[in-house]
């Protein structure tokens, strides 16, 4: 989390708030789309096609987790993976 919370005043490079999120995906830590009870949305690249994504996150000591039930569903839903 240490690059997320670089500030620079000079010079202010914008891949200095570039994450890796494995190796299909980069979060742009200052580019917050919106926020919830469950988290933090953020503007990301799709690096192996080049495309914009949304990118949520939740806090890893969240009281009730959410993103993996989350993404079961959109799986569901495009009809891949496993049905409930």
């Amino acid at each position: 989390m240490d690059k997320i919370n670089k500030v620079t005043k000079e010079g202010d490079n914008s891949k200095d708030y570039e994450i890796p999120i494995g190796d299909n995906f980069k979060l742009h830590a200052k580019k917050k789309l919106g926020s919830g009870a469950f988290g933090d949305i953020y503007f990301g690249m799709n690096v192996k096609l080049n495309d914009e994504v949304a990118i949520k996150l939740e806090p890893i000591k969240a009281k009730h987790p959410q993103l993996f039930y989350e993404s079961k569903l959109y799986m569901a839903l495009q009809g891949g993976g496993k049905k409930f």
